[in-house]
């Protein structure tokens, strides 16, 4: 009998786990086996890019992780959690989302996203200042240079008459 309740309890525990765990999924799997996480609780990681867009009481930010990226649709708390997002010059703060993932979302015209519960700043973004690299400066303007003499000195045309192959 002992066996029988021990047995139990460990095949609950061990379902439990499989339920409630929340393991970090990469965006390229939420695509490649979308119908697996549809409607389910999902961890994703990834730089915050581009503007955080209002859709009335919820806002949306992109999220990429290596060439993939996904919407998440946040509450004006999580939201205010992000301070820097990703473009030119600049370094989105990379953040651990928890939410329910939805392959067609009914509240945003079928768009795959994921609807945040939960969202930590693991490493806060920034400006990146970038140096200028003289020698790309230096060719830059061996180019231009050599740009200008082409236009306006073009070589010169060969002006003889093509004699279709007959000698004179």
């Amino acid at each position: 009998m002992n066996r029988k309740i021990l047995s139990v309890i460990l095949w609950v525990l061990i379902l439990s786990q499989r339920l409630f765990a929340s393991n970090i999924v990469s965006i390229r799997t939420l695509y490649e086996e979308a119908d697996m996480y549809d409607g389910r609780s999902v961890v994703v990681i990834g730089e915050a890019i581009g503007d955080i867009m209002r859709d009335g009481s919820t806002f949306w930010v992109n999220v990429k992780d290596g060439d993939f990226f996904i919407g998440v649709v946040l509450n004006a708390e999580l939201k205010d959690k992000i301070r820097h997002t990703g473009r030119y010059k600049v370094q989105g703060s990379i953040i651990k989302v928890s939410g329910i993932y939805n392959l067609h979302c009914r509240r945003h015209l079928g768009e795959r996203d994921i609807h945040a519960d939960k969202i930590e700043i693991l490493r806060e973004g920034g400006n990146i200042e970038k140096e200028i690299e003289m020698s790309k400066v230096f060719m830059s303007i061996i180019l231009a240079l050599a740009t200008i003499i082409f236009v306006f000195y073009p070589p010169r045309r060969n002006t003889r008459r093509d004699n279709g192959g007959q000698q004179r």
